[in-house]
């Protein structure tokens, strides 16, 4: 490999990185850097320049960084099925759970209980108990609440990844104006209206709510560039 193959994949990596975290490209760089023990991107080209080159091994810890962030980045199948029943179900606190998703909404269940984080990043939990014939149900304490919380929430990270690096760039960075593109229509704009609920929310609020109304957190589907509705209401 020639030394600008090794740099090459090195901004490969940070591209990836940056698409899966929804962050810019430099923020990707210097992640890449401080990990190869540089304070940051630009002290690791001047290292270059004078003659540094990336080892195998730095390319394998930048490797690791992707897919560390988004595992199906070079796979297109289902997550559960790639990365094996241990990252499924387990244990918690003495108690057996599982996760499962569907339209990219993570599920995490246990007896008598269960945890939904819906796809939108700025959608609430839902706690519930499934069985109240439990006396002592682990969902009813702080605890393992918040345990299984963070669990779940590992899970959505990996969804977003999947989801961010799937879709446009600008879909989930919007542009130096504030534009972002619709990932299924990909209309530009900076102001973004809903369907659902009539109100506006700007580039930047809804690319960074994967493209779900910030207000009522509706999906993409109503999601648009313009309130056309609001023209056919007064005819």
């Amino acid at each position: 490999m020639s030394n600008s193959d090794q740099l090459k994949e090195l901004k490969t990596a940070a591209r990836n990185i940056a698409r899966a975290r929804r962050i810019k490209h430099i923020g990707a760089l210097e992640v890449i850097a401080q990990a190869l023990g540089y304070p940051h991107w630009n002290a690791l080209t001047n290292a270059e320049r004078k003659g540094w080159r990336p080892s195998e091994a730095d390319l394998a810890i930048a490797r690791a960084l992707v897919l560390a962030e988004n595992p199906l980045i070079s796979i297109d199948t289902d997550p559960w099925s790639v990365l094996g029943p241990d990252k499924f179900e387990g244990e918690l606190q003495g108690h057996s759970y599982r996760v499962s998703t569907h339209s990219d909404d993570v599920r995490m269940w246990g007896r008598g209980w269960e945890v939904t984080l819906p796809e939108a990043p700025l959608a609430p939990a839902r706690f519930r108990v499934t069985d109240r014939r439990l006396k002592a149900n682990p969902i009813d304490h702080t605890n393992f609440r918040n345990a299984a919380l963070e669990i779940a929430s590992g899970w959505r990270k990996l969804v977003h990844a999947r989801i961010a690096s799937d879709w446009p760039r600008r879909s989930t960075v919007p542009d130096s104006s504030g534009r972002a593109e619709h990932p299924l229509g990909h209309e530009v704009s900076d102001i973004w209206f809903c369907l659902h609920c009539d109100q506006s929310s700007t580039g930047v609020e809804v690319a960074a709510n994967l493209f779900h109304c910030p207000r009522c957190l509706a999906s993409p589907l109503d999601i648009h560039a313009s309130p056309w509705w609001q023209a056919d209401v007064t005819k």
